[in-house]
């Protein structure tokens, strides 16, 4: 039947429907052929759009209906639905009738199976060479059907997801010896979700009632509220085969089903996942245009920001010069991200199923707590499932995790009476039981393989699963085998097209090796636009049966495939690492990582900076000194985000040898760089000395160089260095020595700072100005800096303003507005993840909430912050402040124990790190709280003592606590500003 020459033959199941108008000859019997062929077509076309609408194909005309296809050449899991609805579609239309007033009905059959299709001519459509009776059954079952009605066969039945409302013909169809069951569709399916969801399990779930209806529970329904689940458990013990369960019921329940699977090959590529997820529902493929993409967002309804975010991620050519780091935290991106999937989803109740999160990158696991705690339109369920060392990641998303157990010996034997034909030999049943030990998808990998091999009871079993899965590859012609050897190389989740450019194999050639691999169980059917292998273990087990030359040329194959299929490499790096260290070259993969870590440090994803760094640093000790320079090169690029995760002991393992190398490869302003990120750490530290040596000597390289963004770093440095070690006068110098530096165009150059420099010079010097009790002239400094900031829409600089600006505002006992200023910058703060500064901010907002009246929830304040690790990733001052302003708080909630031992902790930090500034403070505040709890307490006098005798030295004026203490000590001779306390 094919026109021209064939030029691919392929076979695959897929459902046929045929369809015949009834009655067509009486219609048209008396009219003019124009208005006869007019009439026909206007029908023809209805079957057409009809079809078409489902994923369809009319592949044959026959006068007054014709044949079409579900599931070729797109393979569509759920095809058999498709052609269910298309059916109903067909029969329901607008009631008319034809020229001579007779109603217009059709008759429809569908059947399901395998059929041989060969495409004829390069631009020929599909047509069937029949080398099966699929075809036939469904022109049977359309030809017996009564006017109007829709006849499907049991096969058809069988493989569609969604329930069903059918009534059985009482007399089966018959085609030669074989009787087909059929049944009459009595109402129209629901829509087809275009979130396929693979048909992938056969056999009933076995107990595991109470993991269900937990997970039942908690699906999206209209009115309910968003939930959220994991599902944790060993690999093999059925954690997809329940989240697939309940995306089976979402699904029958007008929900919305979205499916991100992890990737190993994807695990620092930052916000994989949550781009997937958003990119798939815009559309913003390969195949879409720029152009499309910003019309696409800006029908979302986004605020300006969100969409400047979006087209950075989405839109080719406005991603940002190649190492600038983004203006946009990881906070701000995620943010972002969440409301564009939102607006997108959320039309509907929703149920988003990430499988695997212990392969999602840590930006898209940012990504997915922000939605998950998001408000919502209608019901969001996010369900996670992952490995038992994914317990942390998923409680940080989940409101609730589910540990999967092994299942017990009854439990494994009910599923092996599903899996083994009860008259095989029991004795393999129960051998398979014992090696299984409770994990049911092992037990099916024995019970498969025994009974491919027809082992009997004195035939001894494999001895690993691995080792049966060799077997089953063996038992595949050698190209099959090829093909699953190859696309295991290429992860456990596939791209179809590259898949086929690394195979070098037409689409239609790659299909009929997959339908192959899906009946022997290699593969989930296709479902969309990707191959995935059942489980990674049977991935694992068939890339290791390929020899190391040979694996090696695949991997090539996959780097050159990429290359060549996608221009635009973004988010590609990582796998493109993968492949190259798996061909052997480790240069060429050290090459792409570092493209990768540009990538990340650009969309402010320090996590997976983090990550790579590592995987960097495993290949350029293998590369020895032929990558030394590659060393220092990640060092500079990594440090900074690393120090945002806290990750200082990491980067104080690292510095010196990148110094050194630095220094060996007379790298002049690598050895600069280095040296203001190694200054950095040592203030982070209290380690004021070190500091400033090695900052000292980073400025004067610096000014050598005629470098502003060296000079700025290693000098702001500096600066917070001699105020940490009590020289205020020395540091406030610094900062206006930068400050003339900043004019022209340095004025608003970033000069690699998370705010604005010229902001960031005053913000400092409102600071430091308030050690020396020039608080009316601070606060202006710091309204300078916030003028800026807003200006510029600087958020990290609107921050560091309203900190030093609260902090001023507290010592001139204006409260209120502190609470108002410092409510603001935590606002700011919580949207966009600024992290690092967080502990200082929400110590200083503890104290302005306690000082008007609200001691309780500064408390609050305080302790969820120090819940969520804050207080871990930051520099030992802002500890410091935290814990000062708890300790206020406690002790005016009534709790003056804990109170006074918070303060304690506080100034433990403050003379552990030699900070004498800290260190009044901290003893001014504990001499007001025991003068107010314990006016005879003897640590009165010597702390203000002390205090007088820091304050002589450093030339700092602590701020005025005399009235509660008076009655206790004479204070006048102490160096305090003048004020009152309150």
């Amino acid at each position: 039947m094919a026109v021209g020459s064939a030029t691919s033959t392929e076979r695959n199941i897929i459902t046929v429907l045929a369809v015949d108008m009834v009655g067509s000859t009486r219609h048209i019997a008396a009219c003019d052929p124009d208005e006869a062929q007019a009439f026909l077509d206007e029908w023809l076309d209805h079957i057409r759009r009809s079809v078409e609408r489902f994923g369809g194909q009319i592949v044959h005309y026959a006068g007054d209906g014709g044949i079409a296809i579900f599931g070729w050449p797109t393979a569509y899991e759920d095809h058999a639905d498709r052609a269910c609805i298309a059916a109903w579609d067909i029969q329901t239309h607008r009631e008319a009738t034809g020229p001579g007033g007779d109603p217009v009905n059709f008759r429809v059959g569908i059947h399901s199976g395998l059929v041989g299709l060969r495409k004829g001519g390069p631009d020929a459509i599909y047509r069937f060479d029949v080398a099966g009776a699929t075809v036939h059954v469904a022109a049977k079952l359309q030809q017996e059907s009564s006017p109007g009605e829709v006849r499907l066969s049991a096969e058809t039945a069988e493989l569609c997801r969604s329930p069903l409302e059918l009534a059985a013909c009482m007399t089966p169809a018959r085609i030669g010896n074989r009787l087909i069951e059929v049944y009459r569709l009595n109402a129209r399916p629901r829509d087809v979700d275009h979130n396929v969801v693979a048909r992938r399990y056969q056999t009933a779930i076995v107990n595991r009632v109470n993991e269900l209806a937990a997970l039942r529970e908690r699906l999206p329904r209209w009115g309910g509220r968003s939930r959220s689940i994991a599902l944790l458990g060993e690999p093999g013990i059925g954690k997809s085969r329940l989240a697939t369960a309940a995306m089976t019921d979402a699904l029958t329940s007008d929900v919305r089903c979205c499916v991100f699977y992890g990737a190993v090959q994807r695990r620092v590529t930052a916000f994989a996942a949550a781009r997937a997820l958003v990119g798939d529902l815009l559309v913003a493929g390969s195949l879409s245009s720029d152009d499309h993409v910003r019309e696409a967002l800006a029908g979302l309804g986004l605020d300006a920001g969100d969409r400047k975010v979006l087209e950075t991620l989405f839109v080719v050519e406005k991603s940002p010069p190649r190492q600038r780091p983004s203006d946009s935290t990881q906070t701000q991106i995620g943010r972002a991200l969440v409301s564009a999937f939102l607006a997108l989803a959320l039309s509907r109740p929703t149920l988003l199923l990430i499988e695997d999160i212990q392969w999602i990158d840590p930006e898209s696991r940012h990504f997915l707590k922000l939605l998950a705690r998001a408000n919502t339109l209608q019901p969001l369920c996010i369900l996670l499932t992952g490995r038992p060392e994914a317990l942390n990641d998923a409680a940080d998303i989940a409101e609730s995790v589910i540990h999967l157990q092994p299942l017990s010996r009854p439990d494994m034997e009910t599923l092996g009476r599903q899996l083994w034909n009860k008259d095989r030999p029991p004795t393999v049943l129960a051998r398979a039981l014992d090696r299984a030990d409770g994990v049911p998808f092992i037990l099916e990998e024995f019970l498969r393989s025994a009974d491919a091999t027809d082992a009997i009871s004195g035939q001894s079993l494999p001895q690993s699963v691995e080792s049966l899965i060799h077997a089953r590859l063996q038992r595949l012609s050698p190209k099959i085998k090829r093909f699953a050897q190859t696309l295991s190389l290429l992860g456990e989740e596939v791209e179809v097209q590259l898949a086929t450019a690394v195979l070098g194999v037409d689409i239609g050639e790659l299909l009929n090796a997959l339908f192959e691999l899906d009946r022997f169980a290699f593969i989930h059917p296709l479902a969309g636009n990707s191959v995935r292998f059942r489980h990674q273990i049977i991935a694992e087990a068939c890339a290791n049966t390929i020899p190391r030359d040979q694996r090696r040329e695949i991997h090539r194959a996959a780097i050159l495939a990429i290359i060549r299929r996608y221009p635009n490499l973004h988010g590609r790096y990582e796998q493109l690492a993968f492949h190259a260290e798996e061909a052997g070259d480790a240069e060429a993969a050290l090459g792409h990582l570092w493209e990768a870590a540009v990538e990340a440090r650009r969309n402010a994803a320090a996590s997976s900076l983090s990550l790579i760094y590592d995987r960097a640093l495993k290949l350029i000790e293998r590369l020895g000194g032929a990558a030394e320079e590659r060393y220092v090169d990640f060092g500079r690029l990594s440090f900074a985000s690393m120090l945002q995760l806290g990750e200082v002991d990491k980067v104080n393992m690292h510095l010196p040898r990148t110094l050194e190398l630095a220094r060996r490869q007379h790298r002049a302003a690598q050895v600069c760089s280095v040296q203001s990120q190694l200054g950095a750490v040592y203030w982070f530290e209290g380690r004021y000395e070190e500091a400033l040596q090695v900052t000292t000597e980073g400025l004067k390289t610096a000014r050598a160089l005629g470098q502003p963004a060296l000079i700025f770093s290693n000098q702001a440095v500096m600066a917070h260095v001699l105020h940490g070690m009590g020289h205020v006068d020395r540091a406030i110098a610094e900062i206006a020595e930068l400050n003339e530096m900043l004019t022209g165009e340095l004025e608003t150059a970033r000069l690699g700072t998370p705010a604005s420099p010229k902001c960031t010079v005053l913000a400092i010097r409102s600071w430091f100005m308030n050690a020396t009790g020039q608080y009316e002239a601070a606060l202006q400094f710091a309204s300078r800096a916030l003028g800026i900031a807003s200006r510029e829409q600087d958020q990290y600089g609107e921050v560091l303003s309203r900190i030093t600006m609260g902090r001023n505002l507290l010592m001139l006992h204006r409260n209120d507005e502190a609470v108002e200023c410092l409510s603001i910058g935590r606002e700011v703060v919580e949207r966009n993840g600024y992290d690092t500064i967080n502990a200082n901010l929400t110590g200083a907002l503890a104290t302005a909430l306690t000082r008007t009246g609200q001691p309780q929830q500064a408390v609050g304040l305080v302790e969820a912050c120090m819940d969520s690790g804050m207080h871990l990733r930051t520099g030992q001052m802002e500890v410091c402040y935290l814990y000062a302003g708890y300790a206020e708080a406690l002790v005016r909630s009534g709790e003056s124990e804990r109170g006074l031992s918070a303060l304690d902790h506080a100034l433990s930090i403050a003379r552990t790190i030699g900070n004498p500034w800290l260190t009044v403070e901290c003893l001014g505040l504990r001499a007001r709280l025991l003068a107010e709890t314990n006016p005879e307490a003897p640590g009165i006098a010597e702390g203000l003592a002390e205090i007088h005798a820091i304050c002589g030295q450093y030339g700092i004026v602590a701020w005025d606590i005399s009235p509660p203490v008076a009655p206790a000590l004479d204070v006048s001779r102490h160096a305090f500003s003048p004020g009152r306390y309150s």
